[in-house]
């Protein structure tokens, strides 16, 4: 009797961590990630106190999540952006492959199979660590070069941010050493480069395209004359084209930087910058009526405390507790089909298994 209690207790185990996973009701067509890199919950403060273009505050749907990695209790991008986009965790510095150094598929990868178009947009180069975790595998995050290689392969139908450094030659103006121009690669296999962003103030390209915007990083935004929420809305529009739905993970990639520099006016730069996204996608989920928007972190870094206001400015003033990472929770936002399911405390990669199987619910999980 006994044994037979326990069988049955353990069928239903099973069948109720299968409908967690797979069966939802609620599911958005579309997708829209967005990765504050380094923004832990005293950004998402800074933002909610004093910034007029405060998103934040729009979002009912909110919880927390634990952001180690698979070896160590504070993760670096790799490891994080990996949870998000595979839905397994990985040693850090590890680019979706696991701790055994198994290749995972990645969400970007599925959505292309499902012929659901995607996107990737980042303040830095396309070839660093978050960005990289969707569109390629690499045992180390810092071979850049090799993960262009396997970028022009990726499929992905929007790519925007920097990274000419490591698609171009060193007599082209990159650096690479072994001739290869990647942007030429990447056109021949039918994408339509994009030099500058002002050309797609003037026409969007009906067929799929990418654009570099700079070596390393797209400038801070405070020198530039197009903001991050631009670049979404125009993704957006291309994206939503697909009778499929669409994919896209946009990162606010500096807002770790300005944090690792403790360095308070670059980060509130960046932080209104990704706030324009953030707008630019709920403005069109809003519309829409059938996507999912997700804002959360990688991780926090700085652990920076508010502690007054500049009486002169008007400007928050804050202390910071480390130039590093930091183990803290960090917050998820999530509005649309299916944001009930991001409430409460999870971890990094739980989160990922979620997006998943919106898009692939028959997916398993070991």
């Amino acid at each position: 009797m006994i044994k037979k209690i326990f069988y049955y207790a353990t069928v239903a185990v099973l069948l109720t961590a299968t409908v967690f996973y797979s069966k939802n009701n609620n599911k958005p067509k579309n997708i829209i990630l967005l990765i504050g890199d380094g923004m832990g919950l005293s950004q998402v403060s800074i933002s909610a106190i004093s910034m007029q273009n405060d998103q934040f505050k729009k979002f009912l749907s909110v919880g927390l999540v634990n952001t180690c990695s698979a070896d160590k209790l504070i993760t670096d991008s790799a490891a994080g952006a990996t949870a998000y986009a595979t839905g397994y965790r990985t040693k850090n510095g590890m680019i979706s492959i696991d701790e055994n150094g198994k290749v995972l598929e990645t969400i970007t990868e599925i959505a292309n199979k499902k012929k659901i178009a995607t996107g990737i947009i980042a303040t830095s180069s396309i070839t660093n660590a978050t960005p990289a975790a969707f569109i390629s595998h690499n045992g180390t995050r810092k071979e850049e070069y090799g993960i262009a290689d396997q970028i022009v392969k990726c499929g992905v139908d929007v790519l925007l941010g920097a990274g000419t450094d490591f698609f171009l030659p060193k007599d082209k103006g990159g650096k690479r050493d072994d001739k290869k121009n990647l942007i030429d690669s990447m056109k021949s296999v039918g994408y339509e480069y994009i030099s500058n962003p002002s050309l797609l103030k003037e026409k969007l390209p009906s067929k799929k395209f990418f654009g570099l915007f700079g070596s390393l990083a797209l400038p801070h935004a405070k020198e530039r004359d197009y903001s991050l929420g631009f670049l979404t809305d125009k993704a957006i529009e291309h994206l939503s084209k697909n009778k499929n739905g669409f994919f896209l993970m946009v990162e606010g990639s500096q807002m770790d930087w300005a944090a690792d520099q403790n360095d308070k006016d670059y980060l509130f730069g960046e932080l209104r910058d990704f706030n324009s996204a953030v707008e630019a996608a709920l403005k069109f989920a809003e519309k829409d009526n059938n996507t999912l928007v997700i804002v959360l972190a990688d991780h926090d870094t700085g652990s920076l405390g508010i502690s007054g206001k500049n009486k002169e400015s008007g400007e928050l003033d804050v202390v910071w507790a480390t130039k590093f990472h930091t183990a803290n929770l960090v917050g998820i936002f999530s509005y649309g089909p299916g944001s009930e399911m991001f409430r409460g405390i999870q971890d990094n990669y739980i989160i990922g298994r979620k997006l998943i199987n919106f898009i692939n619910p028959s997916a398993s999980w070991k």
